[in-house]
């Protein structure tokens, strides 16, 4: 019996045998935050979970964000900061640079599900965002867009993009294929009565039609389009 005790003592682990855990810091609560939101989604994201994650207690977090909304916001940026701004804008390219920037928006919140519900309850004002929105202004300088009517648009057209990359983590949360959605969607429109709704059965053979990508960058040509033929607001 003594003869166990002892092999068991020799076998544990004392404190200065245990790996050590990496230091607590702003950058890895943000890494650990973005785990937990890839793992169980936007509203996994608790200060408890994410305390977890990186083996502490929730009050722990509070050192480095005051609260889970600080924490979204510094995860936001932190995806932000990953997007490729693309080439210096070129007044003769800009539209194309423009519509490229704002697809890889979506393609990068689109690595992290449902982060894209963040800005849209609060407009990003972090850095990387901020990079992003500078740009987005620098590309409609370049193309002679109105100071008024810029700024005014960046505000428009990221709402778009938010809620484009926020409407399809629900649709990968919800397991359901573009394909599926699209289908479900006609079957229900073929349901209505012709005689009351004529418009919808003379466009039920193309009203879902096309994927998202051609629709997204359909929109992105209706709003930039329409942005240089249309009066500046009047401020």
């Amino acid at each position: 019996m003594a003869s166990s005790a002892r092999q068991t003592a020799r076998t544990r682990q004392s404190p200065r045998e245990r790996p050590a855990k990496p230091p607590l810091s702003r950058e890895a609560v943000v890494d650990a935050g973005l785990r937990v939101l890839r793992d169980h989604g936007i509203d996994g994201v608790t200060m408890r979970a994410v305390a977890g994650e990186v083996d502490t207690g929730a009050a722990s977090l509070y050192v480095y964000f005051p609260n889970r909304p600080a924490l979204l916001d510094a995860m936001f940026d932190e995806v932000a900061a990953k997007i490729d701004l693309g080439p210096e804008p070129d007044p003769e390219r800009w539209r194309e640079q423009l519509v490229g920037l704002l697809n890889r928006i979506v393609e990068g919140m689109d690595d992290y599900p449902g982060i894209a519900r963040v800005p849209l309850a609060n407009p990003p004002t972090g850095p990387a965002a901020a990079q992003i929105a500078e740009r987005t202004l620098a590309l409609l300088a370049a193309g002679g867009v109105d100071d008024r009517s810029a700024a005014w648009f960046i505000d428009i057209v990221f709402l778009f993009v938010n809620a484009t990359a926020y409407e399809t983590s629900i649709l990968v949360a919800e397991g359901a294929e573009e394909g599926e959605v699209g289908a479900r969607i006609e079957e229900q429109l073929a349901q209505l009565d012709s005689d009351q709704f004529p418009h919808f059965a003379r466009l039920l053979p193309v009203i879902t039609k096309g994927s998202g990508e051609q629709r997204f960058n359909f929109g992105l040509r209706l709003m930039i389009d329409g942005l240089l033929h249309t009066e500046p607001p009047d401020l």
